[in-house]
């Protein structure tokens, strides 16, 4: 495999799961038809690994990545030949993790009537609640502290009623601001202020008649929704933004990266389905280094970096690592050093 096929996988594998999507219903198509599909009175398989609509399958198991949470054993520096053309992060220092143990949702979702099971997540730094109706059809409610704004410059808005609070309503499309977006279907979204500080917003996919959201809507009840996080940080980037979490990934976005929806310029930690022990991507660009004791293997080229560490039991854990949040290989390495699998981590099939 010569350096360029190298680069072209390497640049397919950190854009695998890089759309960016506005906050809708519609980017969690892929996670709840799956949950529709697979039953809504039993337990979701499919997981949400994030806003971008990748699905993650599988049980969560205790994988533990040697020099984790307990011991962060010094790392070597990495061989020669690791450095990249791409941006590196000048002074990139390593402090205590602030990444939370679970993600919580301070609303209640329904239950029984055909509901699927609801799934909480962090998605674009803001806590969020996945849920199916009766019909299938996906929805999200997500949580603001201050009131959002339109999903788009062109959407309608009309006044609503929502458990006999005000509510605005949005219609609008895909297209409105992208006029080669091939989506023209027309969307609803319901924008309210249930209590106190708290503003909701939700999203849900073309075609799902709005008596249908309202009532959604108001059977939201004050209360505690919460997923555990697939991984433990013992340390994380200085001044760097934990933007997404779900069941199967966390996104790190460094300084200058504002928090979204996709992995782009970002570092996206995963568990994989494959074991580790030989290199995804296998070529001149791919060294062999320590992580915690661990033979891994590291790429990089200037489009990023990507890390593969053997967890043990046929898995591994990925870092999908883009230009804009490349570090320094040693200090790559200890914070990789650093991650534990949590037994609540679904794999990632993506």
């Amino acid at each position: 495999m010569n350096d360029d096929e190298v680069e072209d996988r390497l640049r397919d594998a950190l854009r695998q799961f890089a759309v960016a999507a506005p906050p809708g219903g519609a980017m969690l198509s892929t996670v709840t038809t799956e949950s529709a599909r697979r039953g809504r009175r039993t337990r979701m398989a499919a997981r949400a690994t994030g806003i971008v609509a990748l699905v993650a399958i599988g049980a969560g198991l205790p994988y533990a990545l040697r020099g984790g949470a307990d011991d962060l054993s010094p790392v070597p520096a990495a061989p020669p030949g690791v450095g990249s053309s791409a941006a590196v992060a000048d002074e990139t220092d390593l402090v205590p993790s602030t990444v939370p143990a679970s993600v919580t949702f301070p609303f209640a979702a329904p239950a029984g009537a055909g509901y699927g099971e609801p799934v909480v997540m962090l998605a674009a730094a803001r806590p969020t609640l996945l849920q199916t109706l009766a019909a299938g059809e996906g929805v999200s409610v997500t949580l603001y502290s201050e009131r959002p704004a339109p999903p788009t410059s062109k959407a309608r808005a009309d006044a609503a009623k929502i458990g006999g609070l005000p509510a605005t309503v949005y219609q609008w499309s895909w297209s409105d601001d992208d006029a080669t977006n091939p989506d023209s279907g027309v969307r609803a979204s319901l924008v309210w202020q249930p209590s106190g500080s708290s503003w909701l917003r939700l999203d849900a996919d073309s075609g799902v008649p709005l008596e249908r959201l309202t009532d959604y809507a108001a059977s939201l009840r004050p209360g505690l929704q919460k997923a555990a996080a697939p991984f433990t940080f013992k340390v994380m980037p200085a001044g760097w933004t934990v933007d997404n979490i779900s069941g199967a990934v966390v996104t790190f976005a460094p300084p200058g990266v504002a928090p979204d929806q996709s992995f782009v310029d970002k570092i996206a930690v995963q568990l994989d389905e494959t074991p580790g022990l030989e290199p995804k991507l296998a070529g001149p660009e791919t060294v062999p280094v320590d992580v915690g004791g661990r033979k891994s293997w590291l790429t990089t080229t200037p489009e990023g970096q990507y890390l593969q560490i053997p967890a043990g039991d046929g898995h591994s854990v990925l870092l999908q690592i883009g230009a804009r949040a490349v570090l320094p290989p040693d200090v790559l390495l200890l914070f990789a050093a650093g991650i534990v699998v949590n037994p609540s981590a679904q794999v990632s099939h993506g």
